[in-house]
């Protein structure tokens, strides 16, 4: 063997294990992934977000996991920011770009998120000092950081270039600036010195930057997207991804399992067309999956409508035997429990109602024994069913947004404008995935004909007993709906 074929072996090792600890591979693509908590991943981790990951998709931990080590490449196997955090739009965007990109190419992704994080905490210069009158859940994140989420940024950058070539940094932030115009200077500021550190030129590499939850989702922070919109105005290489369309998780910040998914595909899209890849294959569907009808199982918690107390805030009516209830104004009824419960041991409470709500729905989780303190606050939004995750449960207080403390539990209920009745069917606190059932088996009596999806991708040859994922197919020339 001469020497420039065992040097073209060697090469091809490198690129297939996608780590390279002594030199640049230019085939090995890193970005960057930085935010506060829908970066960090607010939803919870599903079987489908497992499945299939490629193995051209790998993640750098930028923190220690029971299983994984701090700035090593691995598996880009969901959490990728921190062991006990959720879906975020990295893991759709991962698998999006290695599908699009050619076999040689390798995508990794570092993640430092800090839920709850302003702009300036994610600043080159942070003074720690002032995380001192910060939450103890908050500094706890920070702690997890060394107090700078930009030196473990930047720490973990250096380590990734001795492996391959930075290509890109994804932005979701703005939460806790809601609104404020100084944003773009501020974000600036960490994008051009992070390049600055990196050793890389001046708007070099593209800042994809995600749009908040939008207003007309129920997004409280929904402003902050005209904010956004100007900041390819401060930073010429910076690019901004819509979240239009994307549901919320019912809290008013954070998004859906299904949201992440699709917020991923699209900083994917944006991404490839700076590669000048202007129709790029994108797999998993942005039609909403259907909304699933789930039951109680033995060793779920049954709130009970028997014990269903209206009149908690104002003087409203239930019929416990209907389940109908109607609210005075601004009125709140549901279940009241002191000492409080602990529900840290449920994923999931899922509130279905008999019929679809119109009066400003909203089920509230309180975690304080005060009326008038901050509760989780859901919203329907017109729909006849809320699943709100308890991992990651978040309260939207004046001062910035924190979790919900799940074991201490003192009151769960509905709070509306009050006067149009609420049909409640059920509300319960499980463990069971309530969306597993919305994936469904198609009967084809030509299980021969060869499915798509809408790129154009093929999905299978033999659909004969086989099960997909919610999307929209092309099937002997028409279009099938798996929801």
């Amino acid at each position: 063997m001469n020497i420039l074929k065992k040097s073209i072996l060697i090469g091809s090792v490198l690129i297939a294990n996608a780590i390279s600890a002594n030199a640049q591979d230019p085939n090995f693509h890193i970005y960057l992934c930085y935010g506060q908590s829908n970066m960090e991943g607010n939803a919870l981790v599903e079987n489908i977000d497992k499945q299939d990951i490629p193995t051209r998709f790998k993640m750098m931990p930028a923190v220690n996991y029971s299983n994984r080590s701090k700035g090593e490449w691995c598996e880009a196997m969901p959490p990728l920011c921190r062991e006990n955090t959720g879906l975020t739009p990295a893991d759709w965007f991962g698998r999006t770009m290695v599908e699009n990109l050619p076999e040689e190419i390798t995508v990794g992704v570092i993640n430092v998120a800090v839920g709850g994080a302003p702009i300036e905490d994610l600043d080159k210069d942070l003074d720690p000092k002032t995380l001192e009158n910060k939450d103890g859940w908050y500094r706890n994140f920070m702690k997890e950081y060394d107090n700078s989420p930009y030196s473990r940024l930047l720490e973990c950058a250096k380590k990734a270039q001795e492996s391959g070539v930075i290509k890109g940094i994804l932005l979701h932030q703005g939460e806790s600036n809601n609104g404020q115009e100084a944003w773009c200077g501020k974000v600036k500021k960490i994008y051009d010195e992070l390049l600055a550190d990196l050793g890389l030129e001046p708007n070099s590499i593209p800042l994809l930057v995600g749009e908040t939850v939008r207003s007309e989702m129920g997004g409280y922070c929904g402003m902050h997207n005209s904010v956004i919109a100007k900041l390819p105005n401060v930073i010429p290489a910076a690019k901004v991804v819509s979240s239009a369309n994307l549901e919320q998780k019912g809290d008013g910040l954070h998004f859906t399992a299904h949201s992440y998914r699709v917020l991923g595909c699209r900083y994917a899209t944006a991404m490839l067309e700076t590669m000048g890849i202007t129709d790029p294959i994108v797999s998993y569907s942005e039609a909403i999956p259907e909304t699933p009808h789930p039951d109680p199982a033995e060793g779920d918690f049954i709130f009970d409508l028997k014990s269903f107390n209206p009149t908690i805030w104002e003087q409203g009516t239930f019929n416990n035997e209907t389940g109908v209830f109607v609210a005075g104004q601004w009125g709140f009824g549901g279940w009241e429990y002191n000492p409080p419960i602990d529900l840290s041991g449920y994923k999931y409470i899922v509130a279905e109602l008999n019929q679809p709500e119109q009066n400003g729905l909203e089920l509230r989780v309180f975690d304080n024994a005060s009326y008038w303190e901050k509760s989780y606050e859901g919203k329907f939004n017109g729909s006849p069913i809320l699943i709100a995750e308890l991992d990651g449960m978040m309260k939207n207080l004046p001062t910035g947004i924190a979790p919900v403390n799940t074991s201490e539990i003192y009151r769960v209920g509905f709070w509306c404008y009050g006067g149009a009745p609420i049909y409640i069917k059920q509300v319960f606190a499980t463990n069971n995935n309530p969306y597993e059932n919305a994936v469904k088996t198609v009967a084809i009596e030509n299980c021969d004909t060869t499915v798509y999806n809408l790129t154009g991708a093929k999905v299978a040859d033999n659909l004969a007993g086989c099960t997909l994922s919610p999307g929209i197919y092309l099937y002997s020339g028409q279009k099938i709906a798996i929801r």
